[in-house]
């Protein structure tokens, strides 16, 4: 394995060297190669660990022979710092041609549907056929066609069922099962869940919706909630952390879950590889559960996402490379065998159909791609503000002065409404 890793580590070394990451800010006139042939260079940039960089990059080789006429240079890197610099490329309106984005950046960059290039202007380019009408509708702002959806994301609840038959439990259902489970598995000093601070907000947030009926922020992604509904989500928050439902953020690692500290674990479904196959590889039974609900009866709902989702700058002098590049990213077969489920299933109906035929549609990421399909009709769109990292990072900050008792319950909930109204 270590040996493995350090042939990826000097492989994109190698790559790195040999092929120099392009600035968002590359020249993308056309040059003349020879007598006969015109390159026009184009720029793209993405953001993920290893395998979906060595992957992106064969991929885009391919793509580069099967149209000689085309040079697509490239900025890639880890999520840590990336949007940050996502941010100062879009400010300056120095930002790659062709970009992978978060779906709440739609909101954030293009409220007017204008800060990204319409794709329904490329049609001619891009077949958006491979696309349902729903999924169209993700990446449109203003009747712009701003990006097209890669695959889709919610938050999934998976558990190592045999622990939980271990204790003699079923797999929660309900917020009170959880409180059930952890009243039994706390004696050996077991905690139900763990999570990253992201997972825990969407989480506190969906029981806060359930029980109250009432939503943090509205629609344009204005904050409308009140000092009392802080409260109820602090005071729920500490029982979460207090009665071992939940192990503190500090704590949690990702192997926890293979080392059975925690019996579950809550991530995006695209996250679930990393997240639970070193469980199911040591012979665990890894299992999804359903979403949580206040009672059985109970089908409010949660929320979906685009994963992550391909747009074509504004700014850039070639839209038509452009839309081959992002044709052949979404649907081209090929890519989609290389790509897999790295990003989650499929949305374009031909590169579903090519992992279907190449038998890679399996395993925990394709039952999590499953679950998405089959409660689709009780999923509603995100609000983008639930996963703007301004509002969690201050949710996290303020929260925690509360949970470890550094501040009263009034205290935070009084400095927490008051910044997330500034953010909000």
């Amino acid at each position: 394995m270590r040996r493995h890793i350090k042939t990826i580590s000097f492989f994109l070394a190698l790559l790195v060297a040999l092929i120099p990451l392009a600035s968002c800010s590359s020249d993308t006139s056309k040059v003349r190669i020879n007598a006969q042939e015109q390159v026009t260079i184009i720029s793209m940039s993405w953001w993920g660990n290893d395998a979906r960089h060595i992957y992106t990059l064969e991929g885009l080789s391919l793509f580069q022979e099967r149209n000689p006429d085309i040079m697509v240079n490239h900025s890639y890197g880890v999520w840590n710092g990336y949007e940050k610099r996502y941010l100062m490329q879009m400010q300056s309106h120095n930002n790659c041609d062709v970009m992978q984005v978060n779906y709440s950046w739609l909101s954030q960059y293009s409220p007017d549907g204008l800060g990204y290039y319409d794709l329904n202007s490329l049609a001619e380019y891009i077949d958006l056929s491979q696309f349902s009408q729903d999924d169209l509708a993700t990446g449109m702002r203003n009747g712009h066609l701003n990006a097209l959806p890669i695959a889709y994301n919610t938050v999934c609840l998976f558990y190592n069922s045999d622990m939980f038959e271990q204790y003699g439990l079923d797999i929660p259902k309900t917020w009170d099962d959880l409180f059930t489970a952890a009243d039994v598995m706390s004696k050996d000093d077991i905690c139900v869940l763990g999570m990253i601070n992201k997972h825990l907000f969407l989480l506190l947030n969906a029981w806060f919706e359930q029980s109250s009926g009432r939503t943090l922020f509205d629609l344009d992604g204005n904050y409308i909630g009140t000092e009392e509904d802080i409260k109820l989500i602090l005071e729920f928050y500490k029982q979460l952390t207090d009665r071992k439902v939940v192990m503190p953020l500090y704590s949690f690692q990702v192997s926890d879950f293979e080392d059975m500290r925690v019996a579950g674990t809550a991530c995006w479904a695209s996250d679930s590889i990393r997240y639970c196959q070193p469980a199911i590889d040591n012979g665990m039974n890894v299992v999804i559960g359903d979403y949580l609900r206040v009672s059985t009866d109970d089908y409010s709902d949660w929320y979906i996402k685009p994963a992550t989702m391909f747009a074509i700058s504004i700014d850039t002098d070639h839209p038509e490379e452009c839309a081959r590049l992002v044709d052949y990213l979404l649907n081209d077969p090929d890519f989609a065998v290389m790509q897999g489920t790295e990003k989650g299933i499929p949305v374009s109906a031909s590169s579903r159909q090519a992992l279907l035929e190449n038998g890679q549609l399996a395993g925990i990421e394709y039952m999590a791609g499953e679950f998405i399909t089959d409660n689709r009709s009780n999923m509603n769109l995100i609000n983008p503000m639930l996963e703007d990292s301004e509002v969690i990072d201050t949710f996290k900050s303020i929260s925690d002065k509360y949970i470890y008792e550094e501040t009263t319950l009034d205290e935070a909930a009084r400095e927490l409404n008051s910044a997330l109204r500034a953010i909000g």
